[in-house]
């Protein structure tokens, strides 16, 4: 399959690909200005859901390219929001966007979100992360690729091995990890009862002996025996 970007110029990406970014610095929370610039020049939608410092942040990124993103934020291409304050709310916001995109009849619809807005908002987590079950259905609805980025050194950790199980797809150590083994559907995510997600979570993370470094070493070399495999020839 044709890939329809390479994130940081190098990481193959599909489309539908629904991924989590699991960063070290904030600095590295802005590699993915390239994604949203590439949207931009290819007449795609594109969303930044961040807390009101990191879009300034975002906005000036982008400012130093050749872009003019405040034509952009005017037409609607680029949409910049905060977050919202309850489940229903998000929901309708981003239903309305996945209706924009097919209305005018984009190529595509690139989301880019920090996973850090919650926390400012107030915003439930375990929402958070129902949010996220049910995004893999509109990003396989409409051509999009939605890329969550998550700091690792600011999320705790029950909240990280939520993030990992509700996607599909990872960027650990600068790697992708395709079809995470951790995965969860939301077919499978949403009807648990919290005690539930919480016992088969820490299932996964006993598996590593309770040490997150363990589980993200074990990730990258998943990640790393999947690009062996790829470019092994075929016999």
């Amino acid at each position: 399959m044709r890939p329809f970007t390479y994130l940081y110029g190098r990481i193959p990406l599909t489309g539908h690909d629904h991924v989590a970014i699991l960063y070290r610095s904030r600095e590295e929370a802005f590699r993915a200005a390239s994604f949203l610039a590439e949207g931009l020049k290819h007449n795609n939608l594109c969303v930044y859901l961040a807390p009101d410092d990191y879009q300034a942040e975002m906005l000036s990124r982008l400012r130093g390219l050749p872009l003019d993103v405040d034509c952009h934020t005017r037409d609607g291409r680029l949409r910049l929001h905060r977050g919202s304050d309850t489940l229903q709310l998000l929901q309708q916001w981003t239903q309305a966007i996945f209706d924009d995109a097919e209305r005018a009849a984009v190529p595509s619809l690139r989301w880019l979100e920090e996973g850090l807005w919650p926390a400012g908002l107030g915003f439930p987590m375990p929402h958070f992360f129902e949010f996220h079950a049910l995004l893999n259905y509109q990003v396989k609805h409409y051509p999009s690729v939605a890329l969550c980025q998550y700091d690792l050194e600011r999320i705790e950790t029950p909240h990280l091995l939520t993030a990992i199980a509700v996607h599909r797809h990872l960027v650990v150590e600068g790697a992708l990890v395709r079809d995470n083994p951790f995965y969860v559907p939301a077919e499978k995510f949403l009807p648990m009862s919290p005690a539930e997600r919480e016992r088969d979570l820490l299932r996964l993370f006993r598996d590593v002996q309770f040490d997150v470094n363990k589980l993200l070493a074990a990730l990258a070399g998943y990640a790393q025996v999947q690009r062996v495999l790829s470019e092994s020839p075929e016999v």
